[in-house]
């Protein structure tokens, strides 16, 4: 495989949506807005929308990814060899969903 198959795509937003992921997690039923910031709550009510929007499967996936408290690049390697999935499917994906999210909040 070459290299450049072999690069995972980063965007300027990539780890401010890794975050707003990860902090979704935190409370992913409803958020309590009593001393959050509005930034926060719309982080969370975009990665949510995002979220509601996708296949279940798809949905499962992403979550089970971000679920880990490793880096992304380790978790993604950590759910392929535990469901044999193809790293490269699974970035893709990723990288699909981090767009969705980052348009939702308006940072693309």
């Amino acid at each position: 495989m070459s290299e450049q198959k072999k690069k995972k795509t980063r965007y300027y937003y990539s780890e401010y949506v890794n975050h707003m992921v990860r902090f979704y997690l935190t409370c992913p039923d409803a958020i309590k807005t009593d001393g959050k910031r509005r930034a926060d709550i719309e982080n969370w009510i975009a990665v949510q929308g995002v979220m509601h929007d996708l296949p279940d499967d798809e949905r499962e996936k992403v979550l089970s990814v971000y679920r880990t408290h490793y880096n992304l690049p380790k978790a993604v390697d950590m759910y392929c060899q535990k469901t044999g999935a193809e790293s490269l499917d699974i970035w893709a994906m990723l990288t699909r969903v981090a767009g969705m999210i980052a348009r939702r909040r308006g940072l693309v």
